[in-house]
Protein backbone atom coordinates (compact mmCIF):
# COMPACT_ATOMS: atom_id res chain seq x y z
CA UNK A 1 0.00 0.00 0.00
CA UNK A 2 1.27 3.48 -0.94
CA UNK A 3 0.72 6.57 1.19
CA UNK A 4 -0.20 9.36 -1.22
CA UNK A 5 0.70 12.92 -0.23
CA UNK A 6 -0.74 15.64 -2.45
CA UNK A 7 0.56 19.22 -2.09
CA UNK A 8 -1.35 22.07 -3.71
CA UNK A 9 1.06 24.88 -4.51
CA UNK A 10 4.81 24.85 -5.16
CA UNK A 11 5.47 28.28 -3.72
CA UNK A 12 7.74 28.73 -0.74
CA UNK A 13 5.55 26.93 1.82
CA UNK A 14 4.57 24.01 -0.41
CA UNK A 15 8.13 23.54 -1.71
CA UNK A 16 9.62 23.35 1.79
CA UNK A 17 7.05 20.75 2.87
CA UNK A 18 7.63 18.71 -0.28
CA UNK A 19 11.43 18.73 -0.03
CA UNK A 20 11.42 17.94 3.67
CA UNK A 21 9.15 14.93 3.13
CA UNK A 22 11.08 13.79 0.03
CA UNK A 23 14.21 13.62 2.12
CA UNK A 24 12.50 12.04 5.13
CA UNK A 25 10.89 9.30 3.04
CA UNK A 26 13.56 8.85 0.36
CA UNK A 27 13.82 5.11 1.01
CA UNK A 28 10.06 4.64 1.17
CA UNK A 29 9.69 6.57 -2.09
CA UNK A 30 12.26 4.33 -3.77
CA UNK A 31 10.30 1.26 -2.58
CA UNK A 32 6.98 2.67 -3.79
CA UNK A 33 5.56 2.98 -0.27
CA UNK A 34 5.24 6.78 -0.31
CA UNK A 35 4.27 9.03 -3.21
CA UNK A 36 4.61 12.83 -3.09
CA UNK A 37 2.85 14.83 -5.81
CA UNK A 38 2.97 18.62 -6.07
CA UNK A 39 0.53 20.60 -8.23
CA UNK A 40 1.16 24.14 -9.46
CA UNK A 41 0.12 26.07 -12.56
CA UNK A 42 3.38 28.03 -12.95
CA UNK A 43 6.78 26.84 -14.14
CA UNK A 44 8.74 29.51 -12.29
CA UNK A 45 8.95 30.26 -8.59
CA UNK A 46 8.99 33.95 -7.66
CA UNK A 47 10.09 35.33 -4.31
CA UNK A 48 7.29 37.83 -3.78
CA UNK A 49 9.17 39.35 -0.84
CA UNK A 50 11.51 40.85 -3.42
CA UNK A 51 8.72 42.88 -5.06
CA UNK A 52 9.12 45.58 -2.38
CA UNK A 53 12.70 46.25 -3.47
CA UNK A 54 12.48 46.04 -7.27
CA UNK A 55 11.24 49.66 -7.65
CA UNK A 56 14.45 50.85 -5.98
CA UNK A 57 16.78 48.58 -7.99
CA UNK A 58 17.90 46.78 -4.83
CA UNK A 59 17.22 43.51 -6.66
CA UNK A 60 16.73 42.49 -10.26
CA UNK A 61 14.07 40.07 -11.54
CA UNK A 62 16.81 37.46 -11.95
CA UNK A 63 17.50 37.64 -8.20
CA UNK A 64 13.99 36.53 -7.29
CA UNK A 65 13.07 33.97 -9.97
CA UNK A 66 13.91 30.26 -9.91
CA UNK A 67 12.71 27.23 -11.86
CA UNK A 68 10.43 25.08 -9.73
CA UNK A 69 11.92 21.98 -11.32
CA UNK A 70 15.33 23.04 -10.02
CA UNK A 71 14.07 23.88 -6.53
CA UNK A 72 12.15 20.67 -5.88
CA UNK A 73 13.60 17.23 -5.27
CA UNK A 74 13.57 14.82 -8.23
CA UNK A 75 11.89 12.33 -5.87
CA UNK A 76 8.73 14.47 -6.13
CA UNK A 77 6.11 14.08 -8.86
CA UNK A 78 5.86 17.70 -9.95
CA UNK A 79 2.89 18.56 -12.15
CA UNK A 80 2.95 22.02 -13.73
CA UNK A 81 0.78 23.89 -16.22
CA UNK A 82 -2.69 22.46 -17.02
CA UNK A 83 -1.77 19.23 -15.18
CA UNK A 84 -1.00 21.28 -12.06
CA UNK A 85 -3.62 24.04 -12.12
CA UNK A 86 -6.11 23.06 -9.42
CA UNK A 87 -9.77 23.43 -10.41
CA UNK A 88 -11.58 21.37 -7.76
CA UNK A 89 -11.04 20.07 -4.25
CA UNK A 90 -13.25 17.37 -2.75
CA UNK A 91 -12.16 16.50 0.76
CA UNK A 92 -14.92 13.90 1.18
CA UNK A 93 -13.76 11.92 -1.86
CA UNK A 94 -10.11 12.81 -1.14
CA UNK A 95 -9.69 13.93 -4.71
CA UNK A 96 -8.38 17.03 -6.51
CA UNK A 97 -9.11 17.96 -10.12
CA UNK A 98 -6.91 20.00 -12.47
CA UNK A 99 -7.40 22.02 -15.63
CA UNK A 100 -6.30 19.20 -17.94
CA UNK A 101 -9.14 17.04 -16.63
CA UNK A 102 -6.95 14.72 -14.60
CA UNK A 103 -7.90 13.71 -11.05
CA UNK A 104 -5.49 13.11 -8.20
CA UNK A 105 -6.41 10.96 -5.22
CA UNK A 106 -4.68 11.43 -1.89
CA UNK A 107 -4.34 10.08 1.61
CA UNK A 108 -2.90 13.35 2.92
CA UNK A 109 -3.53 16.80 1.48
CA UNK A 110 -1.49 20.00 1.96
CA UNK A 111 -3.11 23.26 0.83
CA UNK A 112 -0.54 25.99 0.16
CA UNK A 113 -2.16 27.92 -2.67
CA UNK A 114 -1.35 31.37 -1.32
CA UNK A 115 -3.46 34.50 -1.73
CA UNK A 116 -4.35 36.71 -4.68
CA UNK A 117 -4.83 40.43 -5.10
CA UNK A 118 -8.46 41.50 -5.45
CA UNK A 119 -8.11 44.59 -7.64
CA UNK A 120 -11.86 44.81 -8.21
CA UNK A 121 -12.42 44.94 -4.45
CA UNK A 122 -11.96 48.73 -4.44
CA UNK A 123 -14.07 50.95 -6.67
CA UNK A 124 -11.96 52.79 -9.24
CA UNK A 125 -8.68 51.10 -8.32
CA UNK A 126 -8.20 49.67 -11.80
CA UNK A 127 -8.15 53.25 -13.14
CA UNK A 128 -4.97 54.12 -11.23
CA UNK A 129 -3.25 50.93 -10.13
CA UNK A 130 0.37 51.35 -9.12
CA UNK A 131 1.56 48.54 -6.89
CA UNK A 132 4.49 46.37 -5.90
CA UNK A 133 2.24 43.54 -4.69
CA UNK A 134 1.03 41.86 -7.87
CA UNK A 135 3.93 41.02 -10.17
CA UNK A 136 7.50 41.74 -11.20
CA UNK A 137 6.20 43.78 -14.14
CA UNK A 138 4.03 45.98 -11.93
CA UNK A 139 6.90 46.51 -9.48
CA UNK A 140 9.21 47.63 -12.29
CA UNK A 141 6.55 49.97 -13.72
CA UNK A 142 6.14 51.52 -10.29
CA UNK A 143 9.90 52.02 -10.06
CA UNK A 144 9.81 53.95 -13.33
CA UNK A 145 7.05 56.21 -12.01
CA UNK A 146 9.02 56.87 -8.83
CA UNK A 147 12.13 57.78 -10.83
CA UNK A 148 10.09 60.20 -12.95
CA UNK A 149 8.30 61.76 -9.98
CA UNK A 150 9.10 65.47 -9.72
CA UNK A 151 7.43 66.33 -6.45
CA UNK A 152 4.12 66.31 -4.65
CA UNK A 153 2.31 63.80 -2.50
CA UNK A 154 2.83 60.04 -2.70
CA UNK A 155 0.02 58.17 -1.00
CA UNK A 156 0.85 54.59 0.05
CA UNK A 157 -2.54 53.02 0.72
CA UNK A 158 -3.11 49.61 2.29
CA UNK A 159 -6.72 48.88 1.37
CA UNK A 160 -7.54 46.47 4.19
CA UNK A 161 -6.24 43.53 6.17
CA UNK A 162 -5.18 40.78 5.97
CA UNK A 163 -2.45 41.01 3.34
CA UNK A 164 0.68 38.92 2.73
CA UNK A 165 3.73 40.44 4.42
CA UNK A 166 1.96 43.31 6.23
CA UNK A 167 5.31 44.89 7.01
CA UNK A 168 6.09 45.47 3.32
CA UNK A 169 4.14 48.75 2.93
CA UNK A 170 6.00 50.12 5.98
CA UNK A 171 9.36 49.14 4.49
CA UNK A 172 8.31 50.64 1.19
CA UNK A 173 7.45 53.98 2.82
CA UNK A 174 10.84 54.13 4.52
CA UNK A 175 12.58 53.20 1.26
CA UNK A 176 10.74 56.04 -0.48
CA UNK A 177 12.04 58.43 2.15
CA UNK A 178 15.63 57.23 1.69
CA UNK A 179 15.35 57.28 -2.08
CA UNK A 180 14.15 60.87 -2.33
CA UNK A 181 16.74 62.07 0.16
CA UNK A 182 19.34 60.96 -2.36
CA UNK A 183 17.83 61.80 -5.75
CA UNK A 184 15.51 64.76 -5.11
CA UNK A 185 14.95 67.40 -2.48
CA UNK A 186 13.09 65.49 0.22
CA UNK A 187 11.13 68.66 1.04
CA UNK A 188 9.56 68.47 -2.42
CA UNK A 189 7.92 65.13 -1.61
CA UNK A 190 5.22 64.35 0.92
CA UNK A 191 4.97 60.67 1.83
CA UNK A 192 1.66 59.60 3.36
CA UNK A 193 0.89 56.07 4.59
CA UNK A 194 -2.79 55.16 4.81
CA UNK A 195 -3.10 52.22 7.19
CA UNK A 196 -6.43 50.37 7.64
CA UNK A 197 -6.24 49.65 11.36
CA UNK A 198 -4.65 50.54 14.70
CA UNK A 199 -2.00 49.72 15.84
CA UNK A 200 0.69 48.85 13.29
CA UNK A 201 1.78 45.42 14.52
CA UNK A 202 2.67 44.32 18.07
CA UNK A 203 3.28 47.04 20.70
CA UNK A 204 7.07 47.38 20.38
CA UNK A 205 6.89 47.12 16.58
CA UNK A 206 4.24 49.84 16.51
CA UNK A 207 6.29 51.98 18.89
CA UNK A 208 9.46 51.71 16.81
CA UNK A 209 7.90 52.41 13.40
CA UNK A 210 5.73 55.23 14.78
CA UNK A 211 8.84 56.96 16.12
CA UNK A 212 10.63 56.54 12.79
CA UNK A 213 7.65 57.91 10.86
CA UNK A 214 7.67 61.03 13.04
CA UNK A 215 11.45 61.38 12.76
CA UNK A 216 11.36 61.15 8.96
CA UNK A 217 8.29 63.31 8.44
CA UNK A 218 6.15 60.53 6.99
CA UNK A 219 2.45 61.15 7.52
CA UNK A 220 0.43 58.23 8.85
CA UNK A 221 -3.36 58.02 8.60
CA UNK A 222 -4.59 55.10 10.70
CA UNK A 223 -7.94 53.34 10.41
CA UNK A 224 -8.19 54.48 6.78
CA UNK A 225 -9.77 51.59 4.87
CA UNK A 226 -9.68 52.31 1.17
CA UNK A 227 -13.18 52.45 -0.30
CA UNK A 228 -12.83 54.31 -3.57
CA UNK A 229 -10.25 55.77 -5.97
CA UNK A 230 -11.20 58.81 -8.04
CA UNK A 231 -8.39 58.69 -10.61
CA UNK A 232 -9.56 61.71 -12.63
CA UNK A 233 -9.34 63.99 -9.58
CA UNK A 234 -6.55 62.05 -7.88
CA UNK A 235 -8.53 61.49 -4.69
CA UNK A 236 -8.79 58.44 -2.45
CA UNK A 237 -11.80 57.95 -0.21
CA UNK A 238 -12.07 55.75 2.86
CA UNK A 239 -15.02 53.48 3.59
CA UNK A 240 -16.05 56.12 6.15
CA UNK A 241 -16.09 58.91 3.56
CA UNK A 242 -12.75 60.61 4.36
CA UNK A 243 -11.10 62.06 1.26
CA UNK A 244 -7.42 62.76 0.57
CA UNK A 245 -5.62 64.13 -2.49
CA UNK A 246 -2.54 62.53 -4.04
CA UNK A 247 -0.13 63.02 -6.92
CA UNK A 248 1.08 59.40 -7.08
CA UNK A 249 -0.96 56.58 -5.58
CA UNK A 250 0.75 53.35 -4.51
CA UNK A 251 -1.78 50.76 -3.43
CA UNK A 252 -1.68 47.42 -1.65
CA UNK A 253 -4.93 45.88 -2.94
CA UNK A 254 -7.25 43.73 -0.84
CA UNK A 255 -6.35 40.04 -0.91
CA UNK A 256 -8.37 36.84 -0.83
CA UNK A 257 -7.95 33.11 -1.36
CA UNK A 258 -7.81 31.46 -4.76
CA UNK A 259 -11.16 30.97 -6.48
CA UNK A 260 -10.94 27.18 -6.26
CA UNK A 261 -11.04 27.48 -2.44
CA UNK A 262 -14.27 29.46 -2.61
CA UNK A 263 -15.73 27.04 -5.16
CA UNK A 264 -14.93 24.11 -2.87
CA UNK A 265 -16.63 25.83 0.05
CA UNK A 266 -13.77 25.14 2.45
CA UNK A 267 -13.26 28.77 3.50
CA UNK A 268 -14.79 30.32 6.62
CA UNK A 269 -17.05 33.38 6.90
CA UNK A 270 -14.03 35.71 6.63
CA UNK A 271 -13.11 34.12 3.30
CA UNK A 272 -9.93 32.32 4.44
CA UNK A 273 -9.19 28.68 5.28
CA UNK A 274 -9.54 27.82 8.97
CA UNK A 275 -7.11 25.49 10.74
CA UNK A 276 -6.10 24.31 14.18
CA UNK A 277 -3.63 27.05 15.12
CA UNK A 278 -1.32 24.53 16.71
CA UNK A 279 -1.33 21.49 14.39
CA UNK A 280 -2.41 23.38 11.19
CA UNK A 281 -4.99 20.68 10.40
CA UNK A 282 -8.18 21.78 8.65
CA UNK A 283 -10.99 22.79 10.97
CA UNK A 284 -13.98 24.47 9.39
CA UNK A 285 -17.51 24.50 8.14
CA UNK A 286 -16.75 21.65 5.76
CA UNK A 287 -15.84 19.49 8.77
CA UNK A 288 -12.68 18.55 10.63
CA UNK A 289 -10.11 16.75 8.50
CA UNK A 290 -7.04 15.42 10.28
CA UNK A 291 -5.47 14.41 6.96
CA UNK A 292 -5.66 17.93 5.51
CA UNK A 293 -3.08 20.58 6.41
CA UNK A 294 -3.23 24.29 5.58
CA UNK A 295 -0.35 26.76 5.65
CA UNK A 296 1.01 30.02 4.30
CA UNK A 297 -0.98 32.99 3.02
CA UNK A 298 -4.16 30.96 2.48
CA UNK A 299 -4.57 30.33 6.24
CA UNK A 300 -6.92 32.04 8.71
CA UNK A 301 -7.49 35.78 8.77
CA UNK A 302 -6.01 36.22 12.24
CA UNK A 303 -2.75 34.32 11.65
CA UNK A 304 -0.09 36.67 10.27
CA UNK A 305 0.87 36.01 6.64
CA UNK A 306 4.67 36.30 6.39
CA UNK A 307 7.51 34.39 4.74
CA UNK A 308 9.06 33.63 8.14
CA UNK A 309 5.72 32.33 9.38
CA UNK A 310 5.33 30.19 6.26
CA UNK A 311 8.74 28.64 6.90
CA UNK A 312 7.90 27.64 10.46
CA UNK A 313 4.49 26.36 9.39
CA UNK A 314 6.05 24.30 6.61
CA UNK A 315 8.41 22.61 9.04
CA UNK A 316 5.52 21.81 11.40
CA UNK A 317 3.36 20.40 8.60
CA UNK A 318 6.22 18.26 7.29
CA UNK A 319 6.98 16.88 10.77
CA UNK A 320 3.33 16.15 11.48
CA UNK A 321 2.80 14.43 8.13
CA UNK A 322 5.88 12.29 8.76
CA UNK A 323 4.51 11.38 12.17
CA UNK A 324 1.09 10.58 10.66
CA UNK A 325 2.63 8.22 8.12
CA UNK A 326 4.93 6.63 10.67
CA UNK A 327 1.94 6.16 12.95
CA UNK A 328 3.60 7.34 16.15
CA UNK A 329 0.76 9.68 17.17
CA UNK A 330 3.08 12.64 17.87
CA UNK A 331 2.02 16.17 16.96
CA UNK A 332 4.50 19.04 16.66
CA UNK A 333 3.03 22.44 17.56
CA UNK A 334 3.17 25.65 15.61
CA UNK A 335 3.43 28.38 18.22
CA UNK A 336 2.80 31.30 15.91
CA UNK A 337 6.46 31.92 15.10
CA UNK A 338 6.67 34.74 12.60
CA UNK A 339 8.63 37.89 11.89
CA UNK A 340 9.31 40.87 9.69
CA UNK A 341 12.61 42.16 8.29
CA UNK A 342 11.92 45.87 8.79
CA UNK A 343 14.00 48.50 6.98
CA UNK A 344 14.13 52.16 7.99
CA UNK A 345 17.05 53.40 5.89
CA UNK A 346 18.43 52.39 2.51
CA UNK A 347 22.20 52.39 2.11
CA UNK A 348 23.48 55.23 -0.07
CA UNK A 349 26.69 57.27 -0.42
CA UNK A 350 25.32 59.75 2.12
CA UNK A 351 23.86 57.32 4.68
CA UNK A 352 24.12 53.85 6.17
CA UNK A 353 21.42 51.30 5.56
CA UNK A 354 19.54 50.28 8.71
CA UNK A 355 17.30 47.27 9.28
CA UNK A 356 16.26 44.67 11.82
CA UNK A 357 14.52 41.30 11.69
CA UNK A 358 11.82 41.46 14.36
CA UNK A 359 10.40 38.08 15.40
CA UNK A 360 7.57 37.00 17.69
CA UNK A 361 5.02 34.25 18.33
CA UNK A 362 1.45 33.82 19.59
CA UNK A 363 2.24 34.60 23.22
CA UNK A 364 5.65 36.26 22.97
CA UNK A 365 5.62 39.73 21.37
CA UNK A 366 8.90 41.29 20.25
CA UNK A 367 11.06 43.10 22.78
CA UNK A 368 12.07 46.73 22.31
CA UNK A 369 14.36 47.05 19.29
CA UNK A 370 15.84 49.48 16.78
CA UNK A 371 17.23 49.12 13.30
CA UNK A 372 21.03 48.98 12.85
CA UNK A 373 23.73 49.04 10.20
CA UNK A 374 24.45 45.36 10.91
CA UNK A 375 20.74 44.67 10.46
CA UNK A 376 20.96 46.13 6.95
CA UNK A 377 23.57 43.57 5.95
CA UNK A 378 21.55 40.80 7.63
CA UNK A 379 18.54 41.90 5.62
CA UNK A 380 20.56 41.83 2.40
CA UNK A 381 21.74 38.29 3.12
CA UNK A 382 18.25 37.24 4.17
CA UNK A 383 16.63 38.14 0.87
CA UNK A 384 19.50 36.86 -1.25
CA UNK A 385 19.86 33.44 0.34
CA UNK A 386 16.94 32.61 2.64
CA UNK A 387 14.31 31.79 0.03
CA UNK A 388 16.56 29.87 -2.35
CA UNK A 389 18.79 28.17 0.21
CA UNK A 390 16.10 27.20 2.70
CA UNK A 391 14.16 25.35 -0.01
CA UNK A 392 17.20 23.63 -1.49
CA UNK A 393 18.88 22.90 1.86
CA UNK A 394 16.60 19.96 2.50
CA UNK A 395 16.90 18.31 -0.90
Amino acid sequence: MTDKILILGAGYAGAVVANKLAREFRRSIAKGKVDITVLDKDEMSVNQGGFTFLPFSLYTPEDIIRSKRELLSPRINLKLGPDGEVTSIDMNKQQVGVKSGNKYDYDYLVIALGARADISGVEGLTDDLNTFYTSIEDSLKLGEKIRNFNGGRIAVSVARMPIPCPGAPIKFSFLLDSYFKNVLKRDDVTISLFWPMEPIGPPEFNKMVTGKFEEKGIEVFRNFKLGKVDASNKVIESTEGEKEKYDLLVTVPPHKVQQVILDAGINDESGWIPFDKSTLQYRGGAGNYDNVYVLGDTGPMDVLKTGIGAHYQAMVVAHNLANDINGNGIKVSYNGETGCPIITDMAAPSMDGKAYIATWSYNLPPDEFDTTKLGWYMYRMYYYIHWDASIKAIL
